[in-house]
């Protein structure tokens, strides 16, 4: 029992500090001051070359806040993607909520701002 919890330890550090690194190293869809996020099928979304669910998605912006200072969020779309849907935009809304970060959608080069309804 303990060498299974030992290495669920290892695994669980090992993947926080692949997200530190990852952070560290390719942060470059900050503009502004804002990490700049890309709706991807469902519930995902892609930043800095890496796809993320929502929990990791929130994980790795809280680590954007502490190390890179950002101020806000905007989920954008590039040119030919798919639009972000009504349940990709509330969770961007609660991510920024609860880290208290500002939050926009980005639909060409007009700043929508989100407000997360719980």
């Amino acid at each position: 029992m303990k060498h299974v919890l030992g290495a669920f330890q290892a695994m669980l550090v090992a993947g926080f500090v692949a997200v530190l690194l990852a952070s560290s190293v390719h942060a470059t869809d900050i503009k502004d001051g804002r990490a700049m996020v890309t709706p991807v099928k469902e519930d995902r979304f892609a930043i800095d070359a890496f796809t993320f669910g929502k929990a990791e998605l929130f994980g790795y912006i809280s680590d954007l806040k502490d190390t890179k200072k950002i101020k806000g969020i905007v989920l954008r779309e590039k040119k030919g993607k798919a639009i972000a849907s009504d349940e990709q935009k509330r969770i961007i809304g609660s991510i920024g909520n609860t880290l208290q970060l500002e939050t926009f959608y980005q639909q060409g080069k007009e700043l929508e701002p989100i407000v997360y309804k719980p």
